[in-house]
């Protein structure tokens, strides 16, 4: 269980902090759905399941099948942000975030060491 806490909650707050910048609609926010042509809705969708999954992966270390479902999902999630970056043309530093978090949640989930 030792080999899941740093990418455990690396993500689990980076999952939280931009769901609350999705949720409050932060500039910053705001101004890469724009650069991606996510439409809102969609951007608010996002945010609901990062908050999940950052949920998940706090339950994850008491339950490890949790963990591991919630990792899953992160990597699906991180993989379609890396995509959705590499179709806007968002290369070098701004696609950094999602490819370690993509990274990250391959290493929590492998590291939980359960099947779902």
């Amino acid at each position: 269980m030792n080999r899941v806490v740093v990418p455990t909650a690396l993500l689990t707050v980076a999952l939280a902090a931009s769901c609350l910048r999705k949720a409050a609609r932060a500039p910053s926010s705001v101004a890469l759905r724009e650069r991606l042509g996510v439409a809102p809705r969609l951007w608010a969708g996002i945010g609901v399941l990062e908050g999940l999954a950052a949920l998940g992966l706090l339950v994850g270390v008491v339950r490890p099948a949790v963990g591991t479902a919630a990792a899953s999902g992160v990597t699906l999630l991180m993989l379609g942000a890396v995509v959705a970056h590499l179709r806007a043309g968002l290369l070098g530093r701004p696609l950094l975030p999602p490819a370690v978090l993509l990274g990250a949640a391959v290493v929590a989930g492998l590291g939980y060491g359960t099947a779902v």
